[in-house]
């Protein structure tokens, strides 16, 4: 991507890109630290009826590319012990995907 400058590294920009973009999926409300178990996801996706899915985004900044991997790990850690899921679970989701993405310079991995 040829508009990004790989100098900005703060985990806030790849956040608002992020969300910026999950903002046109239609039928999805996205919301941005909301508070969910006992603590904020980064970015949490919900279809309107609990009958859909419900989808939590967890972002890392890695200070190397080799860092990738372990940040998406830690991601998904941050995920399960803040408990980020029982929120939805109390509001009827079932259908809940985690994902931990992180970021180097232009690079990402998602897992």
């Amino acid at each position: 991507m040829e508009t990004i400058s790989f100098y900005v590294y703060q985990e806030s920009y790849y956040h608002g890109f992020l969300a910026g973009m999950l903002k046109n999926i239609e039928n999805y409300m996205v919301l941005s630290n909301h508070e969910s178990g006992n603590g904020r996801p980064d970015i949490l996706l919900k279809y309107p009826s609990v009958r859909g899915k419900a989808v939590i985004i967890e972002i890392k900044v890695a200070h190397t590319y080799q860092e990738l991997d372990s940040k998406c790990d830690e991601a998904l850690r941050q995920v399960e012990d803040q408990k980020y899921e029982e929120a939805l679970k109390q509001e009827g989701y079932t259908d809940i995907l985690k994902y931990g993405i992180a970021f180097y310079r232009k690079e990402c991995m998602v897992k």
